[in-house]
Parts: C-alpha cells; structure tokens; sequence
C-alpha cells in the first residue's frame, strides 16, 4: 500500500534507506568525457513546463500562491547550444529570499541558480553532447537551453583556467558526468554527495585540517546535506564527533541516523551540556549557522589554535525561524578594528571573530567552486566511502515538474533533513 509521502510525491530518505548502485570503485580517474550521440531528440516534445515567480515573496511567508506554471514552445539550439531534459534539481536555502521584493528573481522569472543534473537531447555545443549527462544551473522547468560558454550565477567569480580545462566549460558547476559515476551513483546521490554539498564538505575538512584521530569535533547544521556529510567523514577519520539539532526529537535523529551524540542547542541547560561533551575543548568546529547565539557559545569553547570551517550563514537566512539557544551569550570582547576581518565570513558576528582572533584560531571561509580544480579527488574520495557504507545520503526528493511549488514551500515550512530535491525524470541515467 502507498504511504502518504509516495501518494503525494515526496519520498525521504535516510541513512538507511540508501539506494545507490554500488559498482566497482577502480577506474574512478579514467576519462571522464561519456559517450555521445544518441538520438534522445527524437522524443523531444513541443512544449515545455516552466514555473515562474507569480507574486513575491513578503515578509518571508511564502506559499504555492507565490508561483505560475507556463508552458512556452520548445526553443530551437543555436551553433553553442544544446537542449536538455532536466532530471532533478537541489532546492537552494536562499530561494526565498531571490523570490522577496529586493531579490534577484523577478515576477515573471524562474531561478535559474539550482544545481541540476540534466541529460542532453540536442547539441551544437563544443562540450556537452547527446546523450551527456552533466550538472549544470537550471530553472524550475523539465527543459533547458545550455551551453558550456555559460558562466556561473551571478555574484560569483568564473572558475580558474584549472577549472575551465578539467570541465571545458566556463562553470565551476557546469560538467559532464563520467560514466563510472552514472553506473555507481542514483540522479539524487549524484547531486547530494557529489554536488555542492558533498564538495563543501569534502574540501571543508581537507581545507580546515588537518584533522587527527581524537581530535573533538563540533558539526552545527548536522540535520541537513552538508552538515550530515561533514559528521560521517570526520567520524571515518577517528575524531570524536558531536552534532547539534534544535529539539530533542531532532537531536534523537542525529543519533539514531549518524550514530554520533547530538545535543539539543534549545535546551535551557545547552551550555552546561556543551561544556561536559567537550571535556577536552573543541579542536575543529564545522560551522553552517553563523550568526549571533549559537555559533558565539561554540567559539566560547573552542581550543587556542584550533580549526573553524565557517561555510554557511543559516543564521541569517532563517533568522525569524531558528530558536535561540538557551544558554547566555559569552561575555563582548573588545571590537574589532574596522578592515581587519576577512573579505567573507559567512554571516559571522564581530563577537565570534573576535574571540577566534584572541585564540589564534585557523578560520576558513571560502566557498567550494574554489577547490573545483580537485573535484575529481572529491568524487573518487567520497565514493571510496560511499563503496564501503561509510557515507550516505540524508535526503527527501519531491517527484514531479508539477510538484516544484510544494518542495519550495517544504523546504521553509517542513524543515526537512538532508537535501530537498525535486526529481523529473525516472528514466536510468545509463
């Protein structure tokens, strides 16, 4: 009998509700330029669904009522072009707030800025070929115009000439996909562990390191992709590590699903809890959440010299939803002076970098596009772990075109685990 996730098109899964093909692992840094030429475009339709911004977002109250479904003519490829059918896309954090009266996605508009596995139908392009399967940015729609002259969103750098010649496109996050990975890895593993998320964290502890068995390790946001990934890695290398979830019933989660301890940051005694899971102080902190509360009471107890991997700024973007630790701030610190931070800190506040500053603690903060240069180390590493069942996906896929306006929705009402994801295609990747 279907449960009531499948009747409506969503399907979660957990750490034990892994699904991916596993393969053999040797032969993971053969080409990775796939196969062309099949005539995909035969069954090409006229038509195609695309989800536009209706009306947009105030306030943060967002409902499906702030969409529209359109249904343009299939464009015709120019010499550089090809077409796509988009397979499945990550819903991004900040969707919301593009879709707001000052963000970037206009009415009228869909958000071309989700990372997306596509599979190409049509190409004139220098690149990707038919049949390709490639991440790219993509729309809420099931097809796409590409190329691999595309550069990435806007207010981000283009991708170093290492990159540029690894992916031969001029996006970090555009590429074709090597056909061990297809046969290895599902659509939504694909853009789970070896999308954004996955090199996050890969590149987040490699970068942040080094990390030595022992060492005490505090992961903030371990309900969600990056956060989830981030605790099982550092767990495979021998640290001691503890995550966080706001309520006892997600802190219960972390526990049952990653097999770590997790503290709940809402209780009235947080601090008392956190200062007894640190007996030794906190060597390595992995931060998502940023801003003022949280992210302040961890630096609190962090080691001199130690190592904090600022990536995220949930803090900011849900700043109206997250509860606040129970615990007190840590006493202000002298400001810092003005021009001495670093260019990006992910949402931190004066009173954590000033703390960080006094402790002589190692901050990086950089965003993973910048590492893309190693990406193939990333995926042969992470489908090491994948092949011997020590990483696995934390994600819930919503099925459908039709359904993109209820996974927008989930991803600020639900508050799932993992990565949101909207699938569009079941058809086998190879």
């Amino acid at each position: 009998m279907a449960t009531d996730n499948e009747k409506s098109g969503v399907s979660r899964r957990g750490l034990f509700g892994f699904a991916s093909k596993a393969g053999a692992v040797g032969g993971l840094v053969a080409s990775f330029r796939p196969f062309g030429g099949v005539a995909w475009a035969a069954q090409t339709p006229k038509t195609y669904k695309k989800w536009v911004v209706n009306t947009p977002v105030v306030d943060k109250k967002i409902s499906e009522a702030n969409f529209k479904l359109t249904e343009p003519a299939m464009p015709q490829i120019k010499e550089g072009e090809c077409l796509t059918e988009n397979i499945l896309f990550n819903i991004h954090s900040a969707t919301r707030d593009r879709m707001s009266t000052t963000g970037i996605t206009k009415p009228g508009e869909t958000d071309n800025t989700n990372y997306t596995l596509a599979r190409v139908l049509q190409s004139r392009d220098r690149t990707y070929k038919e049949g390709d399967i490639i991440a790219c940015l993509g729309g809420w729609q099931d097809h796409q115009v590409q190329s691999a002259e595309y550069g990435p969103q806007p207010g981000y750098d283009l991708p170093s000439e290492l990159v540029k010649q690894l992916n031969g496109t001029n996006n970090p996050w555009g590429y074709v996909f090597r056909p061990v990975m297809l046969k290895m890895h599902s659509s939504d593993v694909l853009m789970d562990i070896f999308g954004t998320s996955g090199t996050t964290a890969y590149f987040g502890i490699r970068e942040g390191g080094p990390i030595m068995p022992g060492d005490w390790c505090a992961v903030a946001g371990t309900t969600g992709s990056v956060g989830a990934m981030v605790a099982q890695i550092l767990s495979y290398k021998g640290a001691h590590v503890i995550g966080f979830g706001g309520g006892a019933d997600r802190a219960k989660w972390v526990t049952d699903n990653l097999g770590i301890p997790a503290l709940d940051y809402r209780a009235a005694d947080f601090e008392q809890q956190l200062q007894k899971a640190f007996p030794k102080g906190i060597h390595f902190f992995s931060d998502g959440v940023s801003g003022p509360g949280f992210s302040e009471i961890i630096t609190k107890y962090m080691n001199p010299d130690s190592r904090y991997f600022n990536y995220g700024s949930a803090g900011a973007i849900y700043s109206s939803e997250l509860p606040k630790p129970g615990a007190a701030k840590p006493m202000a610190t002298k400001p810092t002076p003005q021009g001495t931070r670093p260019k990006r800190s992910m949402g931190m506040t004066e009173l954590t970098y000033n703390m960080c500053a006094e402790k002589n603690i190692k901050i990086d903060t950089w965003q993973a596009q910048e590492h893309y240069q190693d990406r193939i180390e990333a995926e042969d590493y992470m489908s090491k772990l994948v092949f011997i069942k020590r990483l696995k996906p934390i994600n819930t896929v919503v099925d459908g075109v039709e359904n993109i306006p209820k996974a927008v929705v989930m991803q600020y009402v639900d508050n799932p685990y993992g990565k949101l994801q909207v699938r569009m295609s079941q058809r086998p990747l190879i």
